[in-house]
């Protein structure tokens, strides 16, 4: 042991005799093994460590979808009934709406604010086997229709609207005008993946709006003894009956081919399918930093090593063992990777909570502070495992090739026994390998910066500079129809008006870049046989010329418009192209599910209604005083209702435009106050972050290339100082010196830089992958939907 200590002694007075490699050393592992451990750490919550809920193992997702899609539990009204009925692999399921959606709340006390609310079955928190903290859940006779109007509340909204009330079970609040009893509080580590504030009974029958849709979702619970197996296969028996139950899904596909089929996916699945691409490529981007680390400082470790060659020759004339001295320089590596580590782990908290602020993807189970799971400890331990594994790699290395060789002969002073052959190429093979990495990294970011790059000029055919959006939710019985929906409309558009500033206002129910409702359509002429999913957005007059999106021929909607006035619409021009190739559809009539037809009397450039990353879809413009008092109650039901303000100058109208929707309703709260860009923002923000990202590892790894292959010639030079000597003393001049150093750097680099290509080439097929995952997914999951079913209600459909 003695032996040991004094070991550590000798390499800590080497260290600080040679300051400015262990600070560099120090630095660059502490950067590599944050990153690194700070990547795992999410990694891990999110990907690796179970569900909180009891026997998560069992828990599984039950969807009416692709055979191929992604993990999901996607269901329409009707399938999820017949599974309800007919499944005999469950213990217990649970449906509940796809996502939260916007609610109005208050205590009556005309201090209302806007919420996320989500309905779900009697099922579905016995199916997770979690209970509320006070109070109760839904019974199966209160989730039957006709039953009375009961929540339950969230831990965040019973602490921050009831004031952590011992004694709100029996409370009564509103939710969108309606009074509800509160009958349970949910506890605080009860967080999913739609993180509503208030639970309501979803009552799923074909009363409810979008029952033909799949606007559902389905968890179910495995019985002991059946496996996920077992499971599959009785679904797959289910689905030949389904269709015979109900022909009407043969209609959503061409030449009626049945695609959908019922497929059941481990719970865990679903909850991380969005985010594991994106983490997974992101860790290996970091452990290829790491790597560049590590392969740096193995270089400049080998290069040190050989400079002390007559230390460890006169160490071993004094009897001192390979193992000694191999001993000696492992220690030296092992403080190194220790101080790194140190340093690391609260580089990676930092990191890891900087993630969860900045990252645009979502990160289900994360805990920012790290309290859980994988907490300070395990970053900790995590730090010291893989700093030990890099000194085994950074200088194991080194000291193999010292003693590789008799290293006695540098006793006769200097240089002059020359350096080892092995000694060059192990220094040529570490170079080549950092700048090969880099290489493959600075590829991965150029191609994330072009995405990002071709994103940001995609038109979106709304001119958001100055442009403000408000965004409001009018749910329950006092917006179920039209009359009062467009009065209110009215009312807020002549409050904002009067705001100084403001130039132009209009009001839209599915804003551009924003979710909206869709429908099956075709031309009168046509007949239904030119079918097609359409976009449909309903719009105030003066709503075109408030965002910028052109009106190219016809006319605009006006206050003549009138709910007894004919029926009219305008279409975009991916319309126009779809239907009537070019040539104008002024005067034509469009049809949709109500049977309804609508004189085209306008058309208007194209916007992007969903996605910047999807296509353009086809989208009619009805008139909101036009609409049937059906479509307004589900529309107002599903969508927020949004007014966009065209202001004149960058003047803050926040406190005005808050006063205006007070004015025109009390009981209204401000569901969303922001900029327009905001919304092109949230757009590109996945390919933004992730060519930030990688832009960030490329340049560290750029920079430690850098630094290696300064050391790394520098090291070179100086074993080669008597044969430059000799080479100038026989009359070689500067250039041809200068020339003999430079070709061997160059040389090391374009063998890099080939590698790094090649491996680029499959680095390209992870990275679209990324951009599948996160940006182009979501976009077309949202444009390709179909036909939702029968009008006037089952029709209706958001995006999926």
């Amino acid at each position: 042991m003695s032996q040991w200590m004094q070991d550590v002694r000798y390499a800590l007075r080497q260290l600080r005799r040679s300051p400015g490699f262990a600070l560099t050393s120090v630095l660059m592992l502490a950067l590599g093994i944050g990153a690194t451990t700070a990547m795992y750490s999410v990694v891990s919550e999110v990907l690796l460590q179970p569900l909180p809920y009891p026997d998560q193992g069992r828990l599984v997702g039950v969807a009416f979808t692709f055979p191929q899609e992604e993990p999901n539990a996607e269901q329409t009204g009707q399938t999820a009934d017949f599974l309800l009925a007919h499944s005999k692999s469950f213990a217990s399921m649970g449906v509940a709406d796809d996502s939260a959606l916007g609610a109005n709340f208050s205590l009556g006390n005309g201090k209302p604010r806007s919420i996320r609310s989500l309905r779900v079955s009697s099922g579905y928190l016995p199916t997770l086997g979690v209970a509320p903290m006070l109070g109760r859940w839904f019974t199966r006779e209160e989730d039957q229709l006709g039953g009375a109007p009961l929540a339950v509340l969230s831990y965040g909204l019973w602490k921050t609207a009831l004031n952590s009330d011992a004694n709100a079970v029996g409370r009564t609040v509103e939710v969108n005008g309606d009074v509800y009893t509160v009958i349970g509080v949910m506890p605080e580590s009860f967080v999913t993946a739609e993180s509503p504030d208030l639970w309501q009974p979803l009552r799923l029958g074909p009363a409810v709006a979008g029952y033909d849709g799949t606007n559902f979702m389905m968890v179910a619970r495995l019985k002991p003894g059946i496996s996920l197996e077992q499971a599959q296969a009785e679904l797959k028996t289910l689905t030949p009956v389904i269709y015979e139950q109900y022909p009407y899904f043969w209609h959503w596909y061409p030449k009626g081919h049945a695609l959908l089929e019922q497929h059941v996916w481990p719970l865990r699945d679903i909850v991380v399918s969005g985010a594991r691409t994106s983490l997974l490529s992101l860790m290996a981007a970091v452990v290829m930093v790491l790597l560049v680390a590590c392969l740096n400082l193995a270089g400049l470790m080998t290069a040190r090593a050989f400079g002390r060659q007559r230390e460890v020759a006169v160490r071993m004339a004094l009897g001192a063992s390979r193992g000694n001295v191999t001993r000696l320089l492992m220690i030296e590596s092992l403080l190194v990777a220790i101080a790194g580590s140190a340093g690391a782990v609260g580089m990676a908290r930092g990191l890891r909570m900087l993630m969860h602020v900045i990252s645009p993807i979502a990160l289900p189970r994360l805990n920012p502070g790290a309290t859980t799971t994988i907490g300070i400890w395990g970053m900790l331990w995590f730090a010291l495992a893989v700093g030990c594994g890099t000194a085994l790699v950074f200088g194991l290395l080194p000291a193999m090739g010292l003693l590789r060789h008799d290293v006695t002969g540098s006793l006769g002073g200097g240089h002059a026994s020359g350096t080892p052959v092995s000694t060059h190429k192990t220094g040529r093979l570490l170079m080549i390998g950092q700048v090969a990495l880099a290489t493959m990294l600075l590829s991965a970011g150029a191609l994330l910066l072009g995405s990002f790059l071709n994103m940001r000029s995609i038109p979106t055919g709304v001119v958001a500079k100055r442009l403000d959006v408000l965004q409001v939710y009018l749910k329950g019985d006092k917006y179920a129809s039209t009359l009062p929906t467009a009065q209110f409309i009215g009312r807020v558009e002549d409050g904002l008006r009067k705001i100084p500033g403001v130039a132009q206002v209009g009001a839209v129910n599915g804003l551009p870049l924003d979710s909206g409702l869709n429908n099956d359509g075709w031309p009168v002429k046509g007949g239904k046989e030119l079918s097609r999913n359409i976009d449909i957005r309903f719009v105030t007059p003066g709503f075109f010329h408030a965002v910028g999106t052109p009106l190219l021929t016809g006319r605009d909607v006006t206050m003549g418009d009138r709910a007894n006035g004919a029926p009219v619409a305008l279409v975009n021009e991916a319309m126009a192209q779809l239907w009537w190739h070019g040539q104008s559809p002024i005067g034509e009539y469009v049809v949709r599910e109500d049977g309804q037809p609508r004189e085209i009397v306008g058309v208007v450039a194209d916007s992007h209604d969903r996605a910047l990353a999807g296509p353009i879809r086809p989208t009619m413009y009805e008139p909101f005083a036009q609409v049937d008092d059906a479509t307004m109650k589900a529309i107002n039901g599903w969508f927020p209702t949004s007014f966009v303000i065209r202001v004149a100058g960058d003047m803050p109208i926040a406190t005005d435009v808050a006063h205006a929707l007070h004015d025109a309703d009390p009981e209204v709260p401000v569901g969303k106050f922001a900029k327009m860009q905001s919304f092109v923002d949230k757009e590109v923000a996945a390919p933004r972050f992730f060519s930030w990202m990688a832009g960030g590892f490329a340049g560290f790894a750029l920079l430690l290339t850098m630094v290696g292959l300064f050391g790394l010639l520098s090291y070179q030079v100086g074993m080669r100082t008597r044969e430059i000597g000799v080479r100038m003393a026989v009359g070689a001049g500067r250039g041809l010196i200068l020339l003999l150093v430079l070709r061997r750097g160059i040389t090391l680099t374009l063998i890099g830089l080939g590698i790094g290509a090649l491996g680029s080439l499959a680095l390209r097929r992870v990275v679209v992958s990324v951009l599948i995952d996160t940006v182009i997914r979501g976009a077309e999951i949202s444009a390709v939907c179909w036909r939702a079913g029968r009008w006037p209600l089952a029709v209706q459909r958001r995006p999926c």
